[in-house]
Order: C-alpha cells, then sequence, then structure tokens
C-alpha cells in the first residue's frame, strides 16, 4: 500500500472549509496545492496522499498557524467520513462506536488499520498506517486527533474525554492547545499510536442507538470500501458474510464463488492479510449478536435468522459461549445499563 495511500475528499473538504471561515482565499490555496477542488462535491473522489501533504503545507504557510490541523479536525460532521460517520452515531454504546471506526476507518484513508482491544479498565484503540512517516504532514496528525475526540463528543457530550493518548512521533508544536483541548494528558515518542478510553463509560448504554441505521450505514460503508482499488479481501468476505448469513449456515466454498474466486486462491489471499475464513465468520457473527441484542425491537427469533442459525437454541447456546450468559439475560442486563463485556 506504501506510496498509493488516498484520503476522501469530505476531509479536504473541512480544510476548505476551515480556510474560508478564517478569511482566506480557499480556491487560491488549493489551486497552488495542485489540489483539483472540484471534487469536493464528488462523495466517491478521492486525493492521493502527495496532494494532501501540499495542501496541508500551502495552508499551514499562508495561516502561519502552527494549530491549523488541530482546528480542522474539530470541524469534523457526520458526513466527513460517508457512511462511517452515520453508523457511528446510530451506535448504542462508544464502544460499538469505536468497533466500528476501527472497522471502517480505511474510508478515511486507505493506508490505515486500526484495532480495537480490552486492556484492563481501558479499551486501546490502536491505529497504524502503511505509509512512510515522513510522507505524513505532522498538522494531519493533529487534526485526526481532534476529529476522533469530536466524533466521540458527539455521541457522549462535550465534557467526555479519554483517558490518555499515546503518538509515536515527536512532541507537536500545537502541544498546549491539543491538550486543552482533548481534555487528557498525551504522550509523545511512544512505541503506537493508541487512544486510551475508560471502559465503563465505553460502555454504557446510549439513548441515541438505532440498530437498524447502524446496519444500513455498515452496508454502505463497506460496499464504499470494496469500490476501492485493492480493497481489502476480508472486508469483500464480510460483506458476502452479511448478506448471506439470512440463507444459513455460509461455507467457504460459495463465498468463494460469490466473489468469483477459487477456493484456493481466497484462502491464499486471507493468508496474505493474516486471517482465515473461520475467523471472520466467527468474529463476525459474535459481533453482530451483540449488536442486535441491544435493539429490543428484535426477536430472539430474528436474530438467529439473521445471523444464519437454524434453530434459536443454537443461536442461544453460541451467544452464551461467546459472552458468557443467555441472549434473554444480557438484554434484561442491557435495560439496566450493564453492557456485555
Amino acid at each position: 500500500m506504501q506510496g498509493n495511500s488516498t484520503t476522501i475528499t469530505s476531509w479536504a473538504l473541512l480544510i476548505w472549509v476551515t480556510l474560508q471561515k478564517r478569511g482566506y482565499d480557499s480556491y487560491a490555496i488549493f489551486k497552488e496545492a495542485g489540489v483539483d477542488h472540484t471534487k469536493l462535491g464528488d462523495g466517491n473522489a478521492r486525493y492521493r496522499l502527495d496532494e494532501m501533504t501540499n495542501l496541508w503545507t500551502v495552508a499551514v504557510r499562508e495561516t502561519g498557524d502552527p494549530c491549523f490541523g488541530a482546528e480542522v479536525g474539530k470541524h469534523w460532521t457526520p458526513t466527513t467520513f460517508h457512511a462511517l460517520g452515520f453508523a457511528f452515531l446510530a451506535s448504542h454504546t462508544l464502544k460499538d462506536a469505536l468497533t466500528r471506526l476501527a472497522r471502517y476507518t480505511r474510508i478515511v484513508n486507505n493506508s490505515i488499520s486500526a484495532r480495537l482491544e480490552t486492556h484492563g479498565a481501558n479499551l486501546h484503540l490502536m491505529m497504524a498506517t502503511s505509509e512512510d512517516d515522513s510522507r505524513i504532514h505532522p498538522v494531519a496528525r493533529d487534526s485526526g486527533m481532534t476529529a476522533v475526540i469530536s466524533m466521540c463528543r458527539f455521541l457522549c457530550g462535550e465534557d467526555f474525554s479519554p483517558v490518555e493518548i499515546q503518538v509515536t512521533r515527536d512532541k507537536s508544536l500545537c502541544h498546549e492547545e491539543l491538550i486543552k483541548f482533548v481534555g487528557c494528558p498525551i504522550e509523545y515518542n511512544c512505541d503506537q499510536n493508541q487512544t486510551l478510553f475508560d471502559r465503563i463509560t465505553a460502555e454504557k448504554r446510549l439513548p441515541t442507538g438505532n440498530t437498524e441505521l447502524a446496519k444500513v450505514n455498515e452496508d454502505l460503508a463497506i460496499k464504499y470500501l470494496n469500490s476501492l482499488d485493492g480493497a481489502s479481501i476480508m472486508l469483500k468476505v464480510k460483506a458476502k458474510l452479511i448478506e448471506m448469513m439470512p440463507q444459513g449456515q455460509v461455507s467457504e466454498e460459495a463465498v468463494a464463488t460469490e466473489l468469483n474466486l477459487s477456493l484456493r486462491t481466497l484462502q491464499r489471499k486471507l493468508r496474505e492479510e493474516k486471517t482465515s475464513y473461520s475467523k471472520i465468520y466467527k468474529s463476525i457473527r459474535q459481533e453482530m449478536a451483540g449488536e442486535y441484542i441491544q435493539d429490543s425491537q428484535m426477536s430472539m427469533t430474528e436474530i438467529a435468522y439473521l445471523l444464519g442459525f437454524s434453530e434459536q437454541a443454537n443461536f442461544t447456546r453460541a451467544f452464551r459461549r461467546w459472552y458468557g450468559t443467555s441472549p434473554t439475560a444480557a438484554r434484561e442486563n442491557l435495560n439496566n445499563s450493564t453492557m456485555l463485556q
């Protein structure tokens, strides 16, 4: 992927808007940076890394503000990240939202990989890029940091702050401003880029959750990612599984056929991405079960059907294995604000 990364144009639109709000000529700055501003209205268009780096360079030079990137991230809106933004906001908990962010973050930049892990009292959102760090403008990193916090505050309120942020780069020239905005310590020159969230806060049920809206936008996010050049075979398999699960048990051979691949080719491609069909199948079933159970309008029979179980009893046994409790008990616990762990 190195050298071929692209960024969604709506991210550049935030730069355009921020420049305009400050009274700068956005058109002139985009032109000098060699960035085609007419793409800003195209939800499927993308900019190359070198174009985005040029844009950040010219914008920072013209504004003379090392905190310009941090301000851009604060202007995040749900439409900035395509369907991911709406799926994020429709999540039942911050943990669900962060899971979706990790799952579909390549919508924003296709060189980014992310994962969410639980460690003790905290959730760790870890992000990495396959690009050479030297090619990424420092203020772009600041904007990413403030955008993630802005997303979380859309869900959890303006007073929300993570526990800590760790980054691999040197101290930002905008450090004090960043600290003031994120409301937590920022550690530099760390081994990896990660944001730590309080687990209790992240698992607290939100009144704005909407399973149906989240699923619709997740489907759109998957389709968008599949349309990108070099789309992950893992995402293609996930998309097919979501589509085919209601038909019952879905075989690896059937998915390979749907993707116009031989079984051997599919297995090889998944190995290259350090995963397997079995891992994807099991994880997506478990993830979707945890999300569906939070929708009180969905019956246990309906959930079992959507996950490809032939009988509700089979779903109940699987759910108990995944979460250590029955789906009925889990839903009752959710009503008492105790989330799945």
